[in-house]
């Protein structure tokens, strides 16, 4: 396959020659990276391939080709209101579009750094309460609901190894296949053959929806689609697949908030387009972000370009210019916050909840007249989730559909 860039083949090369080095390497060192309980993949690699991390509940599907198409600033308030607004769409005096929402548009921001495992846990562990009420509470049965990691997925993780018998396991899926293929050192990668693997240029784009969890396991998302409708098999556990983005560094930068603004770009889902059709203008917009550190680019540091401001004018734009259509909730790290649920002194950890202040993303969410932030350092994000069902119905009062 032609590399693109230097860069690119770089980063290749590399875990080719990771996994050159890991050549039977002791099945039982594979899985660091596995993805959480709550992430059910509803594809595994076929009958005799030992060695993988998919979850007992896992069936066996042969993947097709991937060439899909709080606490602080601002408060969720004090819990879902489960009553029914009227959205009947039209306004029957003036026959223009009523205000209300008939539909809604979740977008999950996934940080996937090392540290980042019990947070993923603990997000999937909160997805289906969310996801259900705001269907309840907002009485309608139009979702579209995709997830996003925080790079381009041209990352190795820690556990990308070979077990012998051209048996190999990489992640980030499917990415790093390519390679590991393309090196001579495998049959099957993640389950999937070599021979004749393919790989769309959107595994590997800012923005573009999941497909694939991190081990490797094909998510089923339904029409070749990168996000789920309402009509998705197993919605909550195939959210789960997507949303077990792994753990693991990476040369390129983790941005966050860049990826969040493509995923939403017009380039993204217009015709062709990686995320084609997820953003509709007649839909709430709902943007869900989980990191435990800060997305900065000063003093060294990497992350998206721009700023707090920059950010929220990209979302706003992409809603046509109306604030009113965007809701953002943020789970990072509070410590700099009165009443935030971190400590102070806090950062990242590798095995527990916690996270480093974030004021730049504070500051983002902030913006929003329909915004909230929560502590990552939860031991459980329902209450946060159940606070921020009652803001998309608030903002759902406000929202008149373009």
């Amino acid at each position: 396959m032609t590399r693109t860039t230097k860069t690119v083949l770089g980063r290749w090369l590399m875990c080719a020659s990771a996994l050159t080095a890991c050549v039977e390497n002791d099945p039982q060192a594979v899985g660091t990276d596995t993805d959480s309980p709550g992430g059910a993949a509803t594809a595994a690699p076929p009958t005799g391939v030992a060695g993988t991390d998919a979850t007992p509940g896992d069936t066996e599907t042969d993947p097709p080709d991937d060439s899909g198409g709080g606490t602080g600033a601002a408060s969720a308030g004090s819990g879902a209101d489960t009553s029914t607004p009227e959205t009947t769409g039209i306004d029957g005096t003036t026959g223009a579009p009523a205000a209300g929402c008939e539909k809604v548009d979740l977008l999950f921001v996934i940080d996937n750094d090392t540290t980042m495992k019990a947070e993923q846990e603990g997000l999937i562990a909160a997805f289906p309460a969310f996801y259900d009420g705001i269907k309840t509470t907002l009485g309608m049965q139009d979702t579209h609901v995709m997830a996003v990691g925080a790079d381009d997925g041209k990352a190795l993780s820690n556990s990308s190894q070979c077990l012998g018998g051209g048996k190999c396991y990489c992640g980030p899926a499917p990415v790093c296949c390519l390679n590991t293929c393309e090196g001579g050192n495998a049959e099957t990668c993640n389950g999937l053959p070599c021979a004749g693997l393919q790989v769309s240029e959107c595994a590997s784009q800012y923005g573009a929806g999941r497909d694939y969890s991190n081990s490797g396991a094909f998510c089923n998302l339904a029409d070749n689609r990168r996000y789920m409708l309402d009509s998705q098999p197993e919605l909550h556990a195939t959210f789960g697949c997507t949303a077990a983005v792994g753990q693991y560094q990476t040369v390129a930068d983790k941005r966050p908030m860049f990826a969040a603004t493509e995923a939403v770009s017009p380039a993204m889902n217009g015709a062709g387009g990686c995320d084609e059709g997820f953003l509709r203008s007649d839909a709430l917009l709902v943007v869900v972000f989980v990191s435990d550190k800060d997305d900065a680019n000063e003093n060294g540091a990497t992350g998206s370009p721009g700023g707090p401001q920059e950010w929220y004018d990209a979302l706003v734009a992409a809603k046509g210019g109306s604030s009113d259509s965007v809701v953002v909730l943020g789970l990072v790290g509070d410590g700099n916050m009165t009443g935030g649920g971190c400590d102070p002194n806090m950062g990242p950890d590798m095995q527990a909840l916690a996270g480093g202040p974030a004021p730049r993303l504070q500051e983002f969410v902030s913006k929003f007249s329909h915004g909230a932030i929560g502590s990552i350092c939860a031991a459980d994000y329902t209450p946060f989730f159940t606070n921020g069902i009652d803001l998309v119905h608030q903002a759902c009062g406000a929202f008149t559909p373009g």
